[in-house]
């Protein structure tokens, strides 16, 4: 599959997605949202993988301040060097409360995801995997200062289960124009002999987001650069509702992100970045260098 036709696959999952969320916007009480994407991915130096392509929407709704839903659905397809390929499909649901507190400047927010995953790997290794990952995270009114604690529990055939903790730190300054985040990565396998050899990994993940004047070069908003240090396996990633379930080591990553706002409604995101991996039982170290796109629309 090339890139255009994800593209098309996005422009068209846009147009049905916001049928579905017309619905409740109604109301006036609701604001939802809708994100389609699509990745592409083309292994360098790795001695099993070829190629990974991506698709998918997620669903978001919230009312008024109180608290909302997200539901998504994902599809991807692994390719192999020896012409194998391995198709997945995944399902995403997140629920989120807000609760307001007098000693507090600003709201708690409790929120729970689930995952569930179902492909055709003939092990069964990476196939049926469940994950439910609770939140409790703080933004001050002046959105400032972010704090969360993440936990996530990944169950897998095989003798496998998974505990990940996530703490968050993120700030913003220069009047609101930038925002550092940072997100530890604490896992721990219950299973090392399903987990490379690895009984415990740890990671952290840094994010900084510049956002521009509104007449900046065509529409262009915010700009992103990430990078991942440390070492992580079978992660669970909040922010993308991902999981990693395909199970070599990350050994960091870097990438850089452009969004643009199309119009009041419409935004587009444009992703490149590079991870890189190391199978530890054949000692493959290789690299994932991959785009990716996000059509996402507001009512």
């Amino acid at each position: 599959m090339k890139m255009r036709v994800l593209i098309t696959v996005a422009v068209l999952c846009v147009g049905m997605v916001g049928v579905q969320g017309a619905a409740l916007a109604e109301s006036g009480d609701w604001q939802v949202k809708s994100d389609t994407q699509g990745s592409y991915g083309k292994y360098s130096g790795s001695i099993k993988r070829k190629s990974l392509v991506n698709v998918g929407v997620i669903i978001s709704a919230d009312y008024l301040e109180k608290g909302g839903f997200s539901l998504g659905g994902n599809y991807t397809k692994l390719t192999f060097n020896a012409g194998s390929t391995l198709n997945q499909q995944s399902i995403y649901g997140s629920l989120r409360y807000n609760i307001y507190l007098d000693a507090f400047p600003g709201p708690l927010t409790l929120r729970v995801d689930g995952h569930g995953i179902n492909n055709n790997d003939a092990t069964g290794n990476t196939d049926n995997v469940k994950v439910i990952a609770p939140q409790i995270s703080f933004l001050n009114y002046s959105k400032t200062f972010y704090i969360d604690l993440g936990y996530a529990r990944s169950s897998y055939k095989n003798n496998l289960k998974v505990d990940q903790w996530t703490p968050t730190l993120g700030v913003g300054f220069n009047e609101g124009a930038d925002w550092l985040q940072v997100r530890g990565y604490f896992i721990k396998p219950s299973n090392k002999l399903r987990a490379q050899n690895v009984s415990r990994t740890a990671a952290v993940d840094v994010k900084w987001t510049h956002w521009l004047a509104p007449d900046a070069w065509l529409g262009l908003e915010q700009v992103q650069l990430a990078g991942l240090f440390g070492e992580r396996i079978y992660a669970v990633d909040g922010d993308a509702a991902a999981v990693y379930n395909l199970a070599d080591v990350q050994k960091g990553s870097l990438s850089f992100a452009l969004q643009w706002k199309l119009s009041q409604s419409l935004h587009l995101m444009l992703v490149g970045g590079n991870e890189r991996y190391l199978d530890k039982t054949i000692n493959d170290s290789y690299n994932n260098r991959y785009a990716y796109i996000d059509f996402s629309t507001q009512w």
